[in-house]
């Protein structure tokens, strides 16, 4: 939940279809249940459409149809967080989140206003340890997983992004077939939370410092899409991704495990994380490709990674 004051913005008027529709479920569902709708406008859009509410201050956010789960995980595990003291954005607003709408599910998250700069790589080694600590000892069921939150599936959410960018027609089916293909080889070699050495938590599962906010009483994690059971070591891939991909400096991603106080690349699942961190971060852009003459350019650089196992550095969004 990035931004840059106490109020999310800039906020902008919707610009398709399907922002008109979220701007107006925001407003007819939220209005009523008594948050204020006063200057409500897009603040993002991608794989879901994030609406400001500036007076609460809060962003509402708006998924496909067919992400329920995945809005529900968001509520389950930020609740859990917050009960067990992990800093991190909380819902406000009404109860029995998602609400239910016509074009897809709504959440409402209490605005963190960023102050300061942005979070380094240091403490977001440090938030991701906090998180996994406080989140090891969960009761667990007969299959071993725990009970109280879903399961850290990032392969479910790749495939659900090639599936929609199917759908948009703008990637060819050659680039598309080679992405499945090695989702499907990901999937069979998939590692289990219990073989990683840093042990199995409560995994953010894109942990970068743009999903971290520097508030006032220090770093809150956001942006839940993908957090759940799982490897604690999800959680440092994309630190090693933002080095062999984005370009970032060594130096940051040594002090992001020195923040950690662990290292995992020693581990060969480790780095089917972080193979499938990249895959995730492919399909989300491929998916999102049409969204500007910029998305389109970042969604080929990423693609030609894939294509030749090289590619220029890409642009963290």
């Amino acid at each position: 939940m990035e931004g840059a004051g106490a109020r999310p913005g800039p906020l902008h008027e919707p610009v398709d279809r399907r922002q008109r529709q979220a701007v107006a479920a925001v407003v007819d569902h939220l209005g009523p249940a008594g948050l204020d709708v006063r200057g409500v406008g897009v603040w993002r859009a991608g794989s879901a459409v994030l609406v400001g509410l500036p007076e609460v201050p809060a962003l509402a956010r708006v998924d496909d149809p067919a992400r329920l789960a995945d809005a529900r995980r968001q509520v389950r595990v930020s609740a859990l967080l917050a009960q067990r003291g992990v800093p991190v954005v909380t819902t406000v607003g009404p109860a029995g989140q998602p609400l239910a709408t016509d074009v897809g599910p709504l959440t409402v998250w209490r605005w963190v206003a960023p102050v300061g700069p942005r979070v380094g790589p240091h403490a977001v080694g440090a938030l991701a340890r906090v998180l996994h600590d406080r989140t090891r000892e969960l009761a667990r069921g007969p299959a071993g997983r725990p009970v109280e939150v879903p399961v850290h599936e990032p392969l479910l959410a790749v495939r659900a992004e090639l599936d929609r960018a199917e759908e948009v027609g703008a990637t060819g089916a050659g680039d598309l077939r080679l992405l499945r293909r090695t989702w499907q080889r990901l999937a069979d070699t998939w590692p289990a939370p219990d073989d990683d050495p840093l042990g199995a938590a409560v995994v953010h599962g894109d942990l970068h410092v743009g999903n971290v906010v520097p508030s006032a009483d220090g770093p809150v994690l956001a942006d839940l899409e993908l957090a759940g059971w799982g490897p604690a070591s999800a959680d440092l891939a994309p630190q090693v991704v933002a080095v062999r991909r984005y370009g970032a400096d060594p130096e940051e991603l040594d002090a992001a495990l020195a923040g950690y106080g662990g290292d995992p690349r020693s581990w060969p699942g480790f780095e089917l994380l972080v193979e499938g961190y990249e895959l995730w971060v492919t399909a989300w852009a491929v998916a999102n490709r049409t969204g500007s003459p910029a998305a389109e350019r970042e969604a080929a650089v990423r693609l030609e990674r894939w294509r030749t196992g090289t590619s220029p550095a890409w642009s963290l969004r």
